[in-house]
């Protein structure tokens, strides 16, 4: 086996090509070893310690999903990203859902490839002192393990290595501890694990929800309710470990707890894992997975066009799934003829961030206040129904459950017919 740290496989049918991807990786400290032909790529690759490979998509011979598949056969956890200049929408999504890091146009994005190559790869000692700080990977290659979570039936997307790490660290903490720490990123998709939680323990009624000064909860009313109790620590600067093991013991360990905190601020509580879901960012497998869903949700005809998935794969998704959710919702709504463009859906993404839009989007008052309303709850970080329900001081069945908190419809209509 290799012992040169963080060798990178780099495979394109036109060796020159291969080569410049190459170089650009050795100058920036990385080691790089470049082929030409798929046979001799997938020979180096079972003798050497590879930790990342850089493709060619459309390549003779063995197309660039079929060389992923033939490679993960023996490395199940091998990250790619994939450079082309040409794919169509369905090559793009079907790409993705293999679990690729990324996708990547030609010309090819210096930064971009030189940052997805340090997320898996160290720099050699040589050159280390070139190097620039770039974040370490969110999740390492799940292990094997005797008893996986249950997969069936999950809302949340479980494409990526990533999710699917995160996935399997919450099932052992819940089954191990009977509760867990959750650090969720802005926007999170805190429902659909929520979701799951209850699906793979069987729970009801839905989640109770408690805030640091709702913590005082009557567990003889509980009866024999079977509900997981979820401890929302996010907003709070205070501790809440002496809190959560007071709730835990009168609880008496019967039903599950999980406590929600800051991105920022993750430790674990009351001794319950620290279990952390990865941005959005870095799985780009669930971000096509989550896309597939919103359009088959609401029978939606509507596609990307090649520009588009490209956006769609590549854009960092500051906001989460629910930044996600509401773009592709509004970005269906503006297409004409059933095919979203790159402009669109960027249009779309800046509209959820309070930016100026062209006047058309703003053809109604309704219009103009469900951004606004939108922009409110942006701007207070609220990304899941309960806390949007308890801003607004309304009831959560006032919410769509379908669409995010940016994307819901007025939610005090009121507002347009003040003499009713």
């Amino acid at each position: 086996m290799s012992q040169r740290p963080g060798e990178i496989l780099v495979i394109d049918d036109e060796a020159g090509f291969a080569e410049l991807i190459g170089n650009i990786l050795r100058e920036e400290g990385f080691a790089a070893v470049t082929f030409s032909k798929p046979e001799e790529a997938l020979a180096w690759i079972d003798s050497h310690r590879c930790e990342l490979v850089v493709a060619d998509y459309q390549m003779p011979g063995l197309a660039g999903a079929d060389f992923i598949a033939k490679v993960r056969e023996n490395h199940p956890n091998m990250p790619f990203v994939i450079v082309s200049g040409n794919m169509n929408t369905r090559e793009l999504i079907g790409v993705a859902n293999l679990g690729v890091a990324s996708v990547l146009e030609k010309p090819l994005d210096r930064e971009a490839l030189v940052t997805y190559a340090a997320r898996f790869c160290a720099r050699t000692k040589k050159a280390a002192h070139h190097a620039t700080a770039h974040p370490a990977p969110h999740a390492a290659a799940a292990a094997p393990v005797a008893d996986p979570y249950p997969a069936q039936n999950l809302r949340s997307a479980q494409t990526s290595t990533a999710a699917r790490a995160f996935l399997q660290a919450l099932w052992e903490a819940l089954r191990g501890h009977n509760g867990a720490t959750l650090s969720l990123p802005i926007g999170g998709e805190l429902e659909l694990v929520v979701a799951d939680i209850e699906e793979w323990f069987s729970l009801q009624p839905p989640a109770i929800r408690l805030s640091p000064l709702m913590m005082n909860l009557d567990t003889a009313a509980l009866g024999d309710a079977r509900a997981l109790v979820i401890v929302d620590g996010r907003y709070s600067a205070e501790d809440l470990g002496k809190a959560v093991n007071k709730l835990r013991g009168d609880l008496g360990g019967t039903l599950p707890v999980l406590v929600l905190c800051r991105a920022d601020a993750a430790r674990p509580c009351d001794g319950l894992p620290l279990v952390a879901l990865p941005p959005l960012c870095v799985r780009v497998g669930d971000i096509a997975t989550y896309a597939r869903t919103i359009f088959e949700r609401v029978g939606s005809t509507v596609c990307l066009t090649p520009d588009a998935a490209r956006l769609l794969l590549n854009y960092p998704w500051p906001g989460n799934y629910y930044e996600l959710m509401g773009a592709l919702r509004r970005a269906m709504l503006a297409a004409p003829e059933e095919k979203v463009d790159a402009s669109i859906l960027s249009a779309a993404i800046s509209s959820g961030h309070g930016a100026a839009a062209p006047d058309a989007a703003f053809t109604t008052l309704e219009t103009y206040l469900e951004s606004r309303q939108a922009q409110w709850f942006a701007e207070r970080h609220i990304a899941d129904i309960a806390g949007a329900a308890r801003a607004a001081q309304l009831p959560e069945s006032a919410f769509n459950p379908v669409f995010p908190v940016g994307g819901q419809r007025l939610l005090f209509p009121g507002v347009l017919h003040p003499e009713q």
